[in-house]
């Protein structure tokens, strides 16, 4: 870009590294930065896209050609807008050849010039050259401008002039594409789904989207206005195939927004978080009619893709999207429902088209309907063995497979309790089960089943089901389990159990994660405690029940409350924690209490909630509201978010918690002490992500002696640890990402028993040999950092599960010592310059995951063809790579990715289980099969390419692999050119 020195009008942002950026704005300052580069650049703000420019993102005193070089370097997409005069411009230039050799994605835009004018420098691209040339600019390096050049101009882009509604219309289809590869806007779906590719063809077609070989057409709009219901038996699988949907055709839309436990949630907040979701903007309004009132006016021109999840009342649609005249052309509308008529209510003029649909006639309305059946049988056995977790199923079971699938009544959920169950167990326990299954079969009564397994849980794993179905769906596992323990809950066994019965699961992160369908089971049965008089419930989070019990001044049983209110709320002195005085777990948010004011006298009888283990206020704005309570139990303290300066009484509220375990303090700006000089002893967790620390409080981190996890991300004062942290005999977990440390010091015998290292995002950090002290850690990532080998010593982490080196662009080699790694399931080398790996990968015999996405490796590896426990490799983008793939020894794999490689041939073995259908391409070119492999079908194994990779066979092999089973062959014929 052209270096400008005016910095006025537009604040700087100051990132803590290059690697922050997603996306490298390259143009000539004069032609188009007063305009069109500032809106361009605020559209990916305001869509959550972190983009350089020059003068946003060069501090006063910094060195300005390397750090946008370096940016450009570790930058996921790179868009340089061509204009005029952009070749005059020798930083321009420089940056585009940078782009090419740094293989970024590139997205050019041509402003007031053509592709041919760039490519070809002509017009005014030749004189700048010339010009170039007359000022002593050497030929090579004038050669390498025009080759990057030429190598730009021919990829696709966006030419202004073809857009009939200008500037405007060009910037939303480059942020929304953008979005799209950045993949801003997907939601999480679980891995390897079974039996999804029939219905969501299906749901494709009723929302008349096209669809090909697993792959929304591209370059397609769709038109008209549709609303699609999906409905079906709880747990079924209605929510995934609406996330699968989403995530394949959010970007055909302008706006989008998926909201989830319609039924659940306050009429408010589901408006507000619809409009933030289509605006990408948050938004608060005082009541229900004025939320209907704003959608209704302000998306009358907006083509958007609505999801409504778990409906139950048409009620709740007609507030949110009950007419789709308030959206704009090509609108679509998922509902998402137990019942199957909740759209009938739609007002519309009742035609009956060809397909059975209604059709509204003024507005081109559509209704659909699609019930998600249950699974078929062979679906339902795939699923049920991936459950059991064993292969192959021993014979005495074989012959009650088929019989207990069949009792569950195809049911992905009930397959997963009732397989979980099973795991493990003798062959009596089967018989016995599978008796009790056909006396009550799981149709249409599963949530009455469900909550049998809950009454058949221990006492203690019942508690720990009600508070995670009530609070902890998406918190780490590990911070509930401090209070658990503190009420004897006997988490440890408590969670194994809910583990081992599928009612719930632990995500990454070790996030806790439940069904929806168990998690309104569990607010069910709390509800069901006393259906009239909510405050006499065990657990309460609505702030429908909360309301009430402070107005009437009733004393609430309740010994778990989330007080998280849509507006600020302000109860007279003590009056909230006089009402809730059994309370064990707290969560508020906003101002809820006055500020206590402590006074000479007081003495322990004046403390309230004399019971409390957790207590989290985020946004507290003033901590000495903390001093009325009695927190000599406490075992959480989270205030993340605090804007209080009244620190001062920090010390005695410290002094009070004897007994805390855990403090969380993220994004706490205004610390005027060290947040932990008077911690208790016992403090186990620290989080001070993103906070601003003194310079005093990280030399006193040493003091806690108990300190398992310790996470100072983005803390950006931090330059380095202290020296005696290695001492910590307890310190497991480790997290410094984002900050400005440089050297970790790893003597022999520190940091014991530290398992888990990541420190991603740390620009100046040196990896020193010492790395091989560390014999007890099991993770290690280290993203995004300048690091360009590994120490010979990386073979001595003898413990090793996962090593992730993710977009360290230096990074080019690995040493031998790599394969003595004989526990390592996880290599991740995505985005590097690596560009093959040590034959000693051979020895990795517990590898599961190799990615290499984006690197230079040339060909295939050798050495992996063998790991017998490897499920997924991925060599997407690796655009060097060439030649024979062959994978006749990888007996576990079941995802191999060659997206946008050179791979020309690919040998299988039969004993291998393919389908043709999971042989996906990106583009449109087909695969036409000449053989078929006998006696298999299943598809376990996902293999995608794209239609620019040169594959010409799949050869399906057997130990002889002259013997040639099956063929699959491009179709290069009906390649389509330049797509």
């Amino acid at each position: 870009m052209d270096i400008c020195n005016n910095h006025s009008g537009l604040p700087s942002t100051k990132w803590p590294d290059v690697c922050r950026y997603e996306v490298f704005l390259s143009f000539r300052g004069g032609d188009v930065r007063g305009g069109f580069v500032e809106f361009l650049y605020e559209g990916l703000a305001d869509s959550g896209t972190i983009a350089f420019i020059d003068h946003r993102g060069i501090e006063i005193g910094e060195h300005i050609m390397p750090k946008i070089l370096q940016v450009i370097g570790h930058t996921q997409i790179c868009i340089p807008i061509f204009s005029k005069d952009f070749a005059s411009s020798r930083s321009c230039l420089k940056e585009v050849e940078k782009m090419v050799e740094c293989d970024r994605t590139i997205m050019p835009i041509f402003y007031d010039v053509s592709p041919s004018v760039v490519g070809e420098q002509k017009e005014s691209y030749q004189q700048s050259f010339r010009d170039h040339e007359a000022d002593g600019v050497t030929s090579t390096t004038i050669n390498n401008w025009k080759k990057a050049l030429h190598s730009v101009s021919r990829k696709r882009g966006w030419e202004l002039e073809k857009f009939q509604h200008g500037q405007r219309e060009l910037i939303n289809e480059v942020v929304s594409t953008v979005r799209r590869l950045l993949r801003k806007d997907d939601l999480y779906v679980t891995a390897h789904l079974v039996g999804m590719d029939q219905p969501v063809q299906e749901v494709m077609r009723k929302l008349g989207v096209g669809y090909e070989n697993g792959e929304v057409i591209k370059g397609q709009m769709v038109t008209g206005k549709r609303v699609v219901e999906i409905s079906g038996l709880p747990g079924i699988g209605k929510s995934t195939l609406a996330a699968v949907v989403y995530n394949k055709i959010h970007h055909l839309f302008e706006g989008k927004s998926f909201l989830k436990e319609v039924e659940q949630t306050r009429l408010l907040s589901l408006q507000e978080d619809l409009v933030s979701g289509l605006q990408k903007r948050a938004y608060t309004f005082k009541s229900p009619a004025e939320g209907n009132e704003f959608i209704k006016y302000k998306f009358g021109d907006l083509r958007v893709l609505i999801i409504l999840d778990d409906v139950s009342d048409f009620k709740q649609i007609n507030s949110l999207a009950g007419d789709l005249s308030w959206f704009g052309p090509g609108s679509r509308i998922i509902v998402i429902s137990k019942r199957s008529n909740l759209v009938d209510n739609h007002n519309q003029v009742h035609v009956t088209s060809a397909s059975g649909s209604t059709v509204n006639r003024c507005d081109d309305i559509l209704v659909e309907k699609y019930k998600l059946k249950e699974m078929n049988s062979d679906h339902a056995f795939q699923l049920f063995c991936s459950v059991l977790r064993e292969k192959p199923l021993k014979k005495e079971f074989s012959s009650l497979v088929c019989e207990i699938i069949s009792a569950t009544g195809g049911i992905p959920l009930v397959i997963e309790v009732v397989g979980s169950f099973l795991r493990g167990k003798p062959i009596e326990f089967w018989k016995e089960a599978m008796g009790r299954l056909k006396r009550e079969p799981y149709t249409s009564e599963v949530k009455r089943i469900l909550k049998r397994r809950y009454e058949d849980l221990e006492k203690n794993a019942q508690e720990i089901f009600l508070d995670v179905a009530c609070f902890f769906v998406g918190k780490d596992k590990a911070i509930p389990s401090y209070m658990w323990e503190a009420c004897e809950y006997d988490s440890y066994s408590g969670i194994n159990e809910l583990h081992d019965l599928s009612l719930v699961k632990t995500r990454e992160n070790s996030e806790l994660w439940m069904n929806n369908q168990l998690k309104v089971l569990g607010r069910d049965i709390v509800k069901e405690e006393n259906p009239s008089e909510p405050f006499k419930r065990s657990r309460l989070w609505n702030e429908e029940d909360i309301e009430p019990v402070l107005n009437e001044r009733k004393d609430a049983a309740s010994e778990a409350l989330n007080a998280t209110f849509d507006k600020p709320h302000l109860f007279p002195e003590h009056r909230f924690f006089c009402e809730f005085s059994k309370l064990r777990y707290l969560k508020m948010n906003h101002a809820i209490v006055k500020a206590y004011k402590q006074s000479a006298k007081s003495s322990r009888e004046d403390f309230y909630l004399r019971r409390l283990k957790w207590l989290e206020w985020q946004g507290c704005n003033d901590i000495s509201s903390l001093l009325a309570l009695d927190m000599s139990k406490l075992i959480v303290l989270d205030l993340s978010g605090s804007t209080s300066s009244h620190w001062q009484c920090w010390t005695p509220i410290m002094m009070r918690a004897k007994n805390l375990k855990v403090l969380i303090l993220k994004d706490c700006r205004l610390l005027m002490e060290s947040p932990f000089s008077h911690a208790a002893v016992t403090l186990e967790r620290l989080n001070l992500e993103r906070s601003t620390l003194p310079t005093c409080a990280v030399r006193s981190i040493s003091e806690l002696r108990n300190l398992i996890s310790l996470n100072i991300k983005f803390c950006s004062f931090v330059q380095e640890l202290p020296k005696d942290i290695g001492s910590l005999e307890a310190l497991k977990e480790l997290y410094i990402d984002g900050t400005p440390i440089k050297a970790i010091d790893i003597a022999e015998g520190s940091y014991g028993k530290l398992k888990i290292l990541s420190a991603c995002n740390c620009e100046f950090l040196s990896l020193p040999n010492s790395i091989g002290n560390l014999k007890s850690l099991s993770y290690l990532a280290l993203n995004e950092t300048k690091l360009s080998e590994l120490p010979c010593s990386i073979g001595l982490l003898e413990n090793l599960q996962t090593l992730s080196l993710r977009n360290c662009r230096s990074l080019w080699k690995l040493p031998d010592s790599i394969g003595d790694l004989k526990k390592l399931q996880v290599m991740d080398l995505s985005s590097t310059i690596v560009d093959e790996i040590p034959s000693s990968v051979k020895d990795l015999q517990n590898l599961k995951e190799l990615k290499m996405a984006g690197t230079h490796i040339r060909k295939f590896p050798g050495g992996i063809k063998n790991l017998e426990s490897l499920e997924e490799i991925d060599f997407s983008g690796c655009r060097n790579l060439r030649g024979e793939c062959n994978i006749t020894g990888l007996s576990s794999l079941r995802v191999l990715l060659l997206e946008h490689t050179d791979i020309s041939r690919l040998i299988v073995t039969d004993r291998q289980s393919y389908n043709p259908k999971n042989l996906k391409l990106d583009g449109d070119v087909p695969i036409s099969i000449i053989g078929t492999i006998q006696g298999h079908g299943i598809g376990s194994t996902d293999v995608r390419l794209d239609h620019r990779s040169r594959l010409t066979d799949i050869i399906s092999a057997c130990d002889d692999e002259s013997e040639t089973v099956a063929m699959w062959r491009s179709d290069r014929s009906k390649e389509v050119i330049g797509g």
